[in-house]
């Protein structure tokens, strides 16, 4: 008799389980959607007037403020409840989206920028930790595979989105579009599981002392004790900042150099998030066959391929050529950032998780806001340097968008390699 009662609770237990996943993931998108801005660049920059290297501010000014928050969003889940920090962030999103939108200049859109930002450390800050709690902790990695799976196909998404609604709505779309999405999260999360409702691990019979130190000093002490923690760090520094030279020089080179229009760009840029979706997806089969510190080796060897491939690129290039090369990148991308997220939680303490997952964020902003400042800064300076020569603009543009991958290509290998010297940390023992 007390198996068949147990039988519609388990089964209830199992749908909230099912809607809490995907009502986090999709509140979560918002962040990797983002990436339909980028295929809205050239539209934004037509719109308002300004110059290429004069649209960089409109992912610093988002990118800046949550890298900035994220890491003290996760610190503040960890202490008051991650549920009730990220419901806050869905509900600021809806706010942020729509006066993006509704932006009559450009500083106001830079403005609405920066609450869009504050939103999103809000939400990318306990997305991850909300997650694993779903899950037995053995099946952490099968969680965080999920939840990055879930981000990459967002990031499939998102060029799609992005250009077919600036050729429905012009520009704005790419913010309309993310309005009801938030919502919908926000009325799937009324039905959450009873787990999310539970306190960080402190609660759960674990030390408190962790929790009361700084974040700063948690991470000190993480970083003094564990000599694969910075280099760890460092590598996905280096693999954002180069990927993302590709949703944010791509679109302008297909538009100036292939003269393709915004719908046929948005949907290259799919195969590059098809790439990091099945990355994602196939990471606990990597984990399970070598461990973290082998499969994170072979990401980043993914990643380094697929940049190297680009700079083979020509004004006439194969699109099946073009569609292998950002495959592959995106496929690193997506293993690696499953990896990483399942290091730091791996290496920081349990009631540490918010922290642990916001350093993904955090990292990644690193390489972004690096990335907007010195890759639009290369290409300006090769194609201005192509001009000064007598090449036509579309092929000083060319020049420069070479002379990127060239650089881009040089310090992913670089580093990589480098890194190999470090004993134990891609071939160390299986974790």
């Amino acid at each position: 008799m007390s198996n068949s009662n147990d039988l519609p609770s388990a089964k209830r237990s199992a749908v909230l389980n099912l809607i809490a996943v995907l009502a986090i993931g999709l509140g979560a998108s918002v962040g990797p959607l983002d990436f339909a801005v980028n295929v809205a660049f050239p539209a934004i920059a037509a719109a308002f007037q300004i110059q290429t290297q004069t649209i960089r501010w409109v992912a610093l000014c988002y990118v800046v403020t949550y890298g900035s928050l994220v890491l003290w969003f996760g610190a503040l889940g960890d202490r008051i409840g991650h549920l009730r920090v990220f419901r806050f962030g869905l509900a600021l999103g809806a706010i942020a989206f729509t006066l993006c939108a509704l932006s009559p200049f450009y500083s106001w859109l830079l403005v609405a920028r920066f609450l869009q930002g504050v939103s999103a450390a809000l939400i990318l800050s306990c997305g991850p930790a909300l997650v694993t709690f779903l899950f037995a902790e053995h099946e952490r990695t099968r969680a965080l595979s999920v939840y990055g799976s879930m981000a990459a196909f967002a990031t499939v998404a998102a060029p799609l989105i992005g250009g077919y609604s600036i050729a429905w709505m012009g520009w704005t779309g790419v913010y309309w579009i993310r309005v009801p999405i938030v919502l919908i999260a926000l009325a799937c999360l009324a039905l959450h599981h009873p787990r999310l409702q539970r306190a960080p691990a402190t609660s759960q019979g674990i030390s408190k002392t962790a929790a009361s130190h700084s974040t700063i000093r948690l991470l000190l002490d993480t970083l003094r004790l564990n000599s694969n923690f910075g280099w760890v760090n460092a590598s996905c520094i280096v693999i954002q900042l180069c990927s993302f030279s590709i949703p944010l020089i791509l679109p302008y080179y297909l538009i100036r150099v292939l003269h393709w229009g915004s719908e046929s760009s948005g949907a290259l840029l799919v195969s590059w998030a098809l790439g990091g979706l099945a990355g994602a997806a196939l990471t606990p089969m990597f984990v399970r066959r070598y461990g973290l510190n082998k499969t994170g080796f072979i990401a980043a060897c993914l990643c380094c391929l697929g940049l190297v491939s680009i700079c083979l690129w020509s004004a006439s290039i194969a699109v099946a050529w073009m569609v292998i090369s950002i495959a592959i990148q995106g496929a690193g991308l997506g293993l690696f950032q499953v990896i990483y997220s399942d290091w730091m939680m791996a290496d920081l303490p349990p009631q540490s998780r918010g922290v642990a997952g916001s350093l993904a964020v955090l990292t990644r902003m690193l390489g972004i806001v690096t990335g907007a400042v010195c890759w639009l800064w290369l290409v300006d300076r090769g194609e201005s340097n192509a001009l000064a020569m007598g090449s036509t603009p579309e092929a000083a543009f060319f020049a420069g968008y070479q002379q990127l991958h060239y650089v881009v290509a040089a310090i992913s290998v670089g580093f990589f390699a480098l890194s190999c010297t470090k004993r134990g940390l891609w071939f160390g023992a299986i974790r």
